[in-house]
């Protein structure tokens, strides 16, 4: 039996809610920096504000319908808004896609669908209060082992859902005398998905911390306390205290070292309580400006915690080398390993073309519309978790791009444990997935671009579920006919191995956008 299709006005209303919720955060923290902005006429405001409007048309054959006998009409209209603000106080980026879809499948019907990525950082009294807050609205499988599909497909996938994310965290910030820096901090978080509870989380907490005034100085300390409430709709609260001390040393510009140590209180409702003290220390070494070297390790209630990063920037290359363990909260896009997207890739990749972060991501997105690359791809489609999770996760990283050729490659690998699954012994061992994509375009002209794409992401077997693996190719063509308008034609193949709903997927796909 084929799940039943909610109406789209239930869709639409459902959409409207997340967006009314991130949209309270990312305006709320405008405005009360643009109240401050207005109080200093002599800053310069520099706002940026840009739409667009995309028509596709895509021709899907899928397996599961029938192949050639159940080919799929796709029509879409995809309006876009951006908005960019480097107004003195005010810091910050909107990005927002709406996807308007109808399907000739009688089945499929049609479709509604929010992308969402802002965020902001605003001054809201100078020198002393500060306001950062973010919104997201994402495509993210609720399972690592259901069915999985590649980002931009149009075909109706019952395993992934619409999550939205929004979180504020305002902090005050000073100097007590001369010689004691001190900063307060509370954050809250949440998270929501349509069509599913396990998504649906909330976090809350605050901080304080004191320090050396003299970051710069041979030696310094601090002391850190925090306390954070993850709470899960689909499962458990869990409790954290922790209080850190530490000590760092900088034996010259290039080089710095730290030890801490720290005493935790972890609590998770009806399973797990209890105290732990552990060390820990790091370094950071920056030979010269492109060339970075980070380590740094803790103890963990469940075992130790570490993050390394290795990274170097040439004139049109870069490579980056990470490994971390740690723990992640639901909201938290880290909570099935990083969403890396080809956004991000490159958004890093331009940081010595164009340091200005807003003027960054006009370049980024200037390039990934002319390339025909989905700026939403990512290596890891990531999955929903219900609880605190226990992550570790390795990714490498490389990067060129020269006048007419970009390249990119990301290989990764990750595995996840839920503390309330380690605390009971049950199901220990989470998904284990490791994948890699794969990008390269060539500028055909001053105008034109050919662009290949290829993506693998596997998920493992446990002694419970099935494994499951999701390869993709894809082939574009892109033209530049205006100065603000493109063409692009893609053909895109997809194989979807599982014991339960394999599938094979074949989509051409023709696009017109506009950007005013």
């Amino acid at each position: 039996m084929k799940p039943s299709r909610r109406p789209v006005g239930s869709q639409v209303r459902q959409s409207a809610d997340l967006l009314r919720l991130a949209a309270c955060v990312a305006v709320g923290g405008g405005l009360s920096a643009g109240g401050a902005q207005a109080q200093e006429p002599g800053v310069g405001r520099t706002v940026t504000l840009s739409a667009g409007a995309e028509a596709q048309l895509s021709y899907v054959v899928d397996s599961r319908k029938g192949g050639l006998r159940g080919g799929d009409i796709v029509s879409e209209v995809r309006p876009t808004l951006q908005l960019n603000s480097r107004s003195g106080r005010l810091v910050g980026s909107l990005n927002y896609g709406l996807i308007l879809a109808h399907h000739s499948e009688p089945f499929e019907g049609e479709r509604v669908q929010n992308q969402l990525n802002a965020q902001f950082s605003a001054e809201a009294v100078e020198r002393w209060l500060y306001v950062d807050g973010s919104a997201s609205i994402v495509q993210q499988p609720v399972s690592a082992f259901g069915t999985q599909s590649v980002a931009g497909s149009s075909q109706f996938n019952p395993n992934v859902i619409e999550v939205g994310t929004v979180s504020l965290s305002p902090s005050v910030r000073g100097v007590f005398g001369s010689a004691v820096s001190y900063e307060a901090r509370l954050n809250a978080s949440a998270s929501n998905g349509r069509r599913s509870i396990a998504a649906d989380s909330s976090q809350t907490g605050g901080s304080f911390a004191l320090s050396s005034a003299f970051g710069g100085a041979p030696i310094g300390w601090s002391l850190v306390a925090r306390s954070q409430l993850n709470d899960f709709r689909a499962g458990r609260q869990t409790q954290s205290d922790r209080y850190t001390a530490g000590l760092s040393f900088n034996p010259d510009a290039d080089l710095s070292l730290a030890w801490r140590g720290t005493y935790e209180a972890l609590k998770v409702v009806d399973i797990l309580k209890g105290s732990y003290y552990y060390g820990g220390g790091g370094l950071t070494w920056r030979p010269s400006p492109r060339t970075r070297v980070q380590v740094d390790a803790d103890g963990l209630y469940l075992g130790s915690s570490y993050r390394v990063l290795l990274e170097h920037r040439l004139a049109s290359s870069s490579v980056q080398w990470s490994s971390t363990r740690d723990t992640a909260s639901g909201s938290d896009p880290a909570t099935a390993g990083p969403r890396v997207t080809a956004y991000q890739l490159w958004f890093q990749q331009f940081a010595t073309l164009q340091p200005d972060p807003a003027l960054r991501d006009v370049l980024v997105r200037d390039f990934l519309l002319a390339t025909g690359q989905d700026p939403n791809t990512v290596v890891a489609g990531g999955y929903v978790n219900p609880a605190v999770t226990v992550l570790e996760r390795h990714q490498l990283t490389l990067a060129y791009s020269s006048t007419r050729l970009a390249a990119s490659l990301q290989v990764f690998a990750s595995k996840s444990t839920s503390i309330e699954a380690a605390a009971t012994g049950l199901a220990a061992d989470g998904p284990s997935q490791w994948g890699y994509l794969g990008a390269a375009s060539y500028r055909l002209s001053p105008t034109a671009t050919l662009a290949l794409t290829g993506s693998r992401s596997l998920t493992r077997s446990t002694a419970t579920q099935t494994g499951n693996e999701l390869k993709s190719v894809s082939l574009s063509l892109s033209d530049q006919f205006a100065r603000r308008t493109f063409a692009t034609l893609r053909a895109r193949y997809t194989v979807f191995n599982s014991p339960t709903e394999p599938y094979r997927e074949a989509a051409v796909v023709a696009s017109l956008s506009q950007r005013f």
